[in-house]
């Protein structure tokens, strides 16, 4: 087994949460085999990396990601005069929206291959939950990264968006299977776990996709009885649901049904928020994949979209931060235009610190998918995803931009071991 000694590094542990002093970690195969506070330890390695000034965090965990659409996010960044003038709305929604689905298999599996190893190498992001798509493409995904011929990040897999007819996911972005009655829903969910799914996705409200074709955010989808056999299926297996909700009706509904986490959930009222407290239930809020929609409409959109946009996430740093006061378990998730430093840093303005929220996207979003005995710390025995970014990012958010090494299972990431799954 390869043996990677990282000497002289800041070390932030997430259990503590809290930066230690000058440490060194050693990993033998693809595990954590001593975490030492010796900044020099006498220990031999086949390759050591001298890490002074730099600190080594858990691998970052994606709850909420659509990997074939991610480079959608860097549109934003040209959304700037004088690069938009003679942008048109057309073709921006052509680059940022649905018509990714549109294209070939194909194609989307090149885009999710190539946009899952930028995550990895570009921002750290080891470990993905997929989010809802068509046609298994992720289920695939994680089979293409767990074995020859390629290399990637640590996949856990849905299958199809779960859509009543005329549904969220059906309009806009697409790729929703439309069920409808308890009976379709109990298939489509055997079918998705038959398929390979590791999480059932539902949507039990509308979302952004389709606010300019007189559907709301607001807008309750599925019955009570609907969710509640999606959740016994999946539970029955071992497996958990997550839910499409932003509406307080839709995700009260939800939780009475016994699903497992709620994502986005923009326009939670109170009552939503304690009965998610009471029911243990988790929440990935997704604050900069919809607050990137709206700015991205902002700068080319017209007034009647932004506006219905900001009706729909105008509450939702207000929601979130009541979740944090509650104690609610909240993970970290971009949806598909976010970035995973300014979802962090969205958490500190909701009442986190930087230690909570970085421990959030680390241990705790493990803990959610029930992986925080694998990965999500620096500790011995551990699997060995960590990055070591240029800072303390327990002082300077921005420091998580800064990534200088990205070793997942043991492997330093990069575009050769990606190709070809070989060192």
């Amino acid at each position: 087994m390869t043996s990677i000694l990282i000497a002289s590094c800041n070390l932030f542990d997430s259990v503590q949460q809290q930066v230690l002093p000058p440490s060194s970690i050693l990993i033998v195969g693809d595990r954590f085999a001593t975490v030492t506070t010796e900044s020099s330890p006498a220990v031999q390695a086949d390759r050591t990396i001298l890490a002074t000034g730099l600190t080594a965090i858990p691998g970052l965990v994606n709850l909420h990601t659509h990997p074939e659409r991610r480079h959608a996010r860097f549109f934003l960044e040209q959304l700037t005069p004088p690069r938009n003038e003679g942008r048109s709305m057309m073709s921006l929604s052509d680059a940022v929206a649905g018509s990714i689905d549109a294209l070939p298999d194909p194609l989307r599996m090149a885009w999710a291959i190539r946009n899952a190893w930028v995550e990895l190498l570009k921002d750290g992001v080891t470990t993905q939950r997929t989010a809802g798509t068509k046609d298994d493409l992720y289920i695939e995904l994680k089979r293409a990264f767990a074995g020859q011929p390629f290399t990637g990040p640590r996949i856990i897999a849905t299958g199809a968006f779960l859509a009543m007819t005329g549904g969220h996911a059906t309009h806009g972005i697409m790729g929703g299977v439309e069920v409808d009655g308890v009976e379709e829903m109990r298939k489509a969910v055997r079918a998705d776990l038959k398929a390979g799914a590791e999480w059932i996705k539902v949507c039990v409200s509308g979302g952004l996709a389709d606010i300019d074709q007189g559907r709301k955010a607001s807008m309750v989808e599925f019955s009570e009885d609907e969710v509640r056999v999606a959740a016994d299926e999946a539970h029955m297996r071992g497996r958990k649901v997550m839910v499409h909700g932003n509406s307080a009706r839709g995700v009260k509904m939800a939780i009475r049904a016994g699903v497992d986490c709620i994502e986005h959930g923009s326009l939670l009222d109170d009552e939503a928020i304690d009965m998610m407290s009471r029911a243990g239930v988790a929440f990935v809020p997704t604050m900069s994949g919809l607050r990137n929609v709206y700015e991205v409409q902002r700068a080319v959109g017209d007034e009647r979209i932004v506006e219905l946009l900001w009706e729909a996430i105008s509450r939702h740093q207000e929601v979130v931060s009541k979740c944090v006061d509650a104690g609610i378990p909240i993970g970290t998730g971009t949806d598909s235009l976010g970035h995973m430093h300014q979802e962090i840093g969205m958490l500190v303005d909701c009442g986190m610190s930087r230690s909570q929220a970085l421990a959030a996207a680390t241990l705790g979003s493990a803990h959610i998918l029930g992986l925080d005995g694998t990965i999500g710390s620096i500790e011995e025995g551990k699997q060995a995803d960590l990055v070591l970014v240029d800072g303390d990012p327990t002082k300077d958010v921005a420091a998580l931009r800064r990534v200088r090494e990205v070793i997942i299972g043991g492997r330093v990431a990069s575009p050769e071991l990606l190709m070809n799954g070989l060192e």
